[in-house]
């Protein structure tokens, strides 16, 4: 918001130098209109508004952003030595975040939009909320050195996941002054990413082996449960281990026809059975009655 005053003195000059002191601010940041000049028995008089901050005008533009998006947040913005601190806070502060800061990179890139369209000067412009870029840097510092460990012990490069500058910058400076490891960026925005490559060792192979990737074993295989079970062609169940003795053949009945099981011609009951089926036998009781 504008703040404007008016003051009299005998000279414009003396009104306008009246109107800094109680405002508190330079020449160079104010508008300065002359209501009038003062004469023989009249006072000049002036009125004096404040220009409007950059500060103030990027958070007048990212508080009305995140109202029409239906946040419950709001956007604090200070200047500090050419950088522009936009720090969001409120209930909807996850929203603002989005998955791994997405969110805010993309109110970022709109505050830099803003500024462009403003013709503003500013070296450069962080977009903060609950202090997750922070946050986020210690988890990448980390990561960064757990995996220059692992590079080195598996004498594989290691690819790490598409990442946007501020966190790939993250990672360079991690490993910028590492004894074992070194970086560098491959790849075409958005799917930028980081190599990691061991130092003093040699390569394995120049494939560089992705993050989370199981590193493959002598015989070509990865490793893990899986790797630990044989292929199926390969496999014999128990009954095809053991040793078994063949079947005697079965006898032929009188009729010609093969029959399985052992029997004699004497059987009685074999023959009948072959000849005419099997035996019906009647249920016992009356009929039922419905």
């Amino acid at each position: 918001m504008e703040k404007s005053i008016e003051t009299q003195a005998s000279s414009v000059d003396l009104a306008v130098e009246k109107a800094l002191v109680e405002l508190g601010v330079s020449k160079d940041k104010v508008d300065v209109e002359v209501v009038s000049k003062g004469g023989l028995f009249s006072k000049a008089k002036v009125r004096v508004t404040v220009k409007d901050s950059v500060a103030d005008k990027m958070a007048e533009f990212f508080n009305g952003t995140l109202s029409r998006m239906g946040l419950v947040s709001r956007a604090t913005v200070e200047d500090k030595n050419g950088t522009l601190y936009i720090t969001i806070s409120g209930d909807d502060s996850g929203v603002a975040i989005g998955y791994r800061g997405e969110a805010l990179d993309a109110f970022q890139y709109l505050a830099l939009t803003f500024l462009n369209e403003q013709k503003c000067d500013f070296k450069k412009v962080v977009v903060d909320c609950e202090n997750y870029r922070e946050k986020r840097r210690e988890t990448l510092t980390a990561l960064a050195l757990k995996l220059a460990q692992k590079a080195l012990r598996l004498q594989r490069k290691i690819a790490l996941e598409p990442m946007n500058p501020f966190e790939r910058r993250i990672i360079h400076s991690a490993l910028a002054d590492s004894d074992i490891a070194e970086t560098t960026s491959d790849g075409e925005e958005p799917n930028r990413y980081i190599v990691i490559i061991p130092k003093g060792v040699e390569l394995k192979d120049q494939r560089p082996l992705k993050n989370g990737e199981r590193e493959p074993k002598k015989d070509g295989k990865k490793g893990g449960r899986d790797s630990r079970r044989g292929d199926r062609k390969d496999f014999k169940g128990r009954r095809d281990t053991r040793e078994r003795k063949p079947r005697e053949e079965a006898p032929e009945a009188p009729d010609g026809r093969v029959y399985r099981g052992y029997f004699t011609e004497q059987d009685d009951f074999v023959k009948p059975v072959a000849q005419s089926g099997p035996p019906k036998f009647k249920s016992f009781g009356g009929k039922k009655k419905f």
